[in-house]
């Protein structure tokens, strides 16, 4: 009997050790540290994103005006080739 009563205080006593530091020693939560980085990633993938949003607008209009000088000078082009033909003639 005193045997049993051994045998299961030992293995309790191991099971507690055992689960001791799994059920203290770890958090599920992150740390404010982490929180803070976190929250710094955040701000700065926003303005990147928005940097990149303000790129995009200037490229498509500065590809307007070029497509609108493009067409001023193919008709100033079409203008000059008009008046040369007429003076030829």
């Amino acid at each position: 009997m005193t045997k049993l009563l051994k045998r299961a205080t030992g293995l309790a006593l191991a099971t507690a050790l055992v689960s001791l530091p799994l059920l203290s020693g770890c958090t599920v939560m992150a740390s404010s540290e982490q929180l803070a980085m976190l929250e710094e990633a955040r701000k700065k993938a926003e303005s990147a994103e928005a940097d990149l949003n303000a790129c995009k607008e200037e490229r498509a209009q500065l590809e307007k005006e070029l497509a609108d000088k493009k067409a001023h000078l193919a008709k100033l082009r079409n203008d000059r080739d008009v008046v040369q033909k007429a003076l030829s003639e």
